[in-house]
């Protein structure tokens, strides 16, 4: 059921400019195969979810990075990076308890080839200096 956050936050992003293009469609569908998901599914997933946030509160801080990095290469997918993009990634970041700059430094870092295969390691030490006091 965590996955229902990643996937709320990827339509968020791919929703934020007005227009659904198909290589976000695209890169929403590779991602919910990888994850043995079938579009139906997802939809399903997606439709008879719970409330957003009480699944926030039971992602670990590596699912939370997890999130971000595929809002950033989503963002970037259809070639053009908008403010709205932003302003929603910079909002979701700061509901899984980061500062809005980690968007910053996740976009400077990814790639938003969907087929390139980030260093988590690295990033989630790095993340780390972008958490909110709690």
């Amino acid at each position: 059921m965590k996955d229902v956050v990643k996937f709320r936050a990827l339509v968020g992003i791919a929703q934020a400019d007005g227009i659904f293009d198909s290589s976000e469609k695209e890169f929403i569908r590779e991602v919910a195969e990888r994850q043995g998901l079938s579009m139906s599914e997802l939809k399903g997933m997606l439709q008879n979810a719970d409330k957003t946030g009480k699944l926030v509160k039971e992602l670990s801080f590596d699912e939370k990075v997890d999130v971000l990095v595929y809002m950033v290469k989503l963002m970037k997918i259809d070639g053009k990076v908008l403010m709205s993009e932003i302003t929603f990634s910079e909002k979701v970041a700061k509901a899984l308890g980061f500062e809005a700059k980690a968007i910053g430094f996740l976009s400077g870092i990814v790639e938003g080839n969907p087929n390139d295969t980030p260093n988590m390691g690295s990033i989630n030490h790095r993340m780390r200096k972008y958490l909110l006091e709690e």
